[in-house]
């Protein structure tokens, strides 16, 4: 129907009605206060959907996923809305691009009457609820999800 026709569009992912079983994303974060007063040294790097694992002998260990997200740096915060953006020739991934992978999909599959689930899975204080939830103007998936389920209403 053109109702949701339009709601499709708004959202804007084409392939979002495309059913698929499982996705799965690893999102590497900024370091924490306590990482940077340890001096911590950076063991991971991103590449596409590849996430390569460092260790201190220069060893690698690559893994794949449907999606590997670098947050960890590279971003710029907007003085005004305090909104983090990529900063020109990054490979930052910032809380739209997130949404739009995995949150867009979920939101679709929904409003088509789909059972769907997206959980977050991880240690204490390596960045689910800011993927899921977000900050400020930097909201996660849920609450935008949110927003736009209820534009389509």
């Amino acid at each position: 129907n053109t109702k949701t026709k339009k709601a499709r569009e708004k959202v804007g992912n084409k392939e979002s009605f495309k059913m698929t079983s499982v996705k799965v994303a690893v999102r590497c974060r900024p370091y924490n206060q306590r990482e940077k007063d340890l001096g911590s040294k950076l063991c991971i790097r991103m590449e596409g959907n590849s996430t390569m694992l460092v260790d201190e002998d220069g060893g690698e260990r690559t893994f794949n996923f449907d999606y590997s997200y670098w947050s960890h740096d590279g971003f710029d915060e907007d003085p005004e809305t305090g909104y983090l953006t990529p900063k020109p020739g990054s490979n930052y991934v910032d809380q739209t691009k997130v949404f739009q992978d995995m949150g867009v999909g979920v939101l679709n599959n929904a409003w088509e009457g789909y059972n769907t689930c997206l959980f977050a899975y991880g240690q204490t204080g390596s960045g689910k609820s800011y993927s899921m939830v977000g900050y400020g103007n930097n909201k996660g998936i849920v609450p935008v999800a949110c927003e736009e389920l209820f534009k389509r209403v």
